[in-house]
C-alpha cells in the first residue's frame, strides 16, 4: 500500500490572519483556518466513572465506598480542509483508576469490563483518506479497521467538535457565560495573547443534529435527554485554544437506551488543548492490513454499545 499523505502547503508568502477587533469572531477565525488548510497539535485528558462500587469496612470500624473507572490522556494532530477535519492522529494512554480489582472481578462475567481491561495501555489511531487505522496496546502492526471520516481518530473521545462551523455556531448561540483573560505570554509558544472563555449546555440530541463527527461516534440517534456541559476557549485571533465537555448520565436512560457503555458508565469528562495552528501539518496513513479494532472504547461506549458500533 502506498502511504497516503495529507500535507499543509503554503505557496509563496505566508498567509496573514485577518485583523480582529478587541472582540474576535471565533467563527471567522475558524473559517480562516479551514480555508488555509491549517493543522494543530493536540493534548487531551479525561476520565469516566462506572457503576462498580463496593462498601468496605476500615480498620477504625467505619465504612467507605470504593469505586473504579477509566482515565485517559494523550497527544495528537488534526488537519483541516474547507469543511472541517480531513485527517487526524491520536496517541492515547488509558489506565484503570480507583480500585482496579473491582473491574478485574467484574470482567470474569462481564464482557464489557473484560474489553476495557484489554484496551488499557497505549492505543494509536489514524484517520485519513476515508479510512481509520489502529495500533492496539501491545500490538506489533497496524490494522485498517474500516471506513471513517477524517475526524474519527480525534473525536471518538472529544464529542464537542469545535472545528465544524455549524457545531461552533450552535454552541456560541447557546453560551450562558463569558470571560476573558488579561494579555499574557503563553508558556509553550511564547506568544502574547488573551483567551476568551464561553460556557454552556447542549443536549446530546442537539449535537447529533449539527455535528457529523458526533453522529459518527454515536452510531445511534437514540440518545435520550442527557445534557452536556461544555467550555470553549479561543484566543485573540478567534482561533480554537481549548474545549472541555462533561456530563452525568440521566438515571432514566439506564433502562431505556441500549448502549451507554453497556449501561455501566455514569459520568464522563474530557478536555482537548489545541496548539501550533501556524505550523505545517502532515498526517500519513501507515502500512496496515485489514483487521478488527478493539471491541471496547470507554468514551464512544457512553453513546453506543460495542455491538452497535461499525
Amino acid at each position: 500500500m502506498h502511504s497516503l499523505i495529507i500535507a499543509l502547503t503554503l505557496a509563496g508568502a505566508p498567509a496573514i490572519a485577518p485583523v480582529h477587533t478587541a472582540e474576535p469572531d471565533p467563527v471567522a477565525g475558524l473559517r480562516f483556518l479551514l480555508a488555509r488548510g491549517a493543522g494543530a497539535t493536540t493534548e487531551f485528558y479525561g476520565n469516566t466513572s462506572t457503576d462498580l462500587e463496593r462498601q468496605v469496612q476500615l480498620s477504625n470500624g467505619r465504612t467507605t465506598i470504593i469505586t473504579t473507572g477509566m482515565e485517559v490522556k494523550g497527544t495528537g494532530k488534526v488537519k483541516l480542509g474547507r469543511a472541517g477535519v480531513i485527517a487526524s492522529e491520536h496517541t492515547r494512554h488509558m489506565s484503570i483508576g480507583g480500585e482496579k480489582q473491582l473491574m478485574v472481578e467484574a470482567a470474569a462475567t462481564d464482557p464489557y469490563f473484560a474489553g476495557v481491561l484489554r484496551a488499557a495501555g497505549r492505543l494509536r489511531l489514524i484517520s485519513v483518506g476515508g479510512w481509520q487505522y489502529q495500533l492496539a496496546p501491545g500490538a506489533a502492526s497496524w490494522v485498517r479497521v474500516g471506513r471513517a471520516g477524517g475526524a474519527a481518530a480525534a473525536y471518538g473521545d472529544q464529542f464537542i467538535n469545535v472545528l465544524e462551523p455549524a457545531t461552533l455556531r450552535t454552541l456560541l448561540a447557546a453560551a450562558g457565560s463569558k470571560d476573558v483573560t488579561p494579555w499574557l505570554k503563553d508558556s509553550t509558544s511564547g506568544r502574547r495573547q488573551r483567551i476568551y472563555t464561553l460556557s454552556g449546555t447542549i443536549t446530546l440530541k442537539q449535537l447529533y443534529r449539527v455535528s457529523p463527527s458526533f453522529r459518527e461516534a454515536a452510531g445511534t440517534a437514540d440518545l435520550g435527554t442527557s445534557e452536556v456541559d461544555w467550555t470553549y476557549m479561543y484566543d485573540d485571533r478567534g482561533w480554537p485554544y481549548r474545549v472541555v465537555w462533561s456530563f452525568n448520565l440521566h438515571p432514566d436512560l439506564r433502562s431505556k437506551v441500549a448502549g451507554w457503555g453497556e449501561g455501566r458508565i455514569d459520568q464522563a469528562r474530557l478536555g482537548t488543548q489545541y496548539r501550533n495552528w501556524d505550523k505545517p501539518m502532515t498526517i500519513i496513513a501507515p502500512k496496515a492490513r485489514p483487521g478488527r479494532g478493539l471491541a471496547v472504547d470507554e468514551f464512544s461506549d457512553v453513546l453506543s454499545a460495542p455491538a452497535r458500533r461499525k
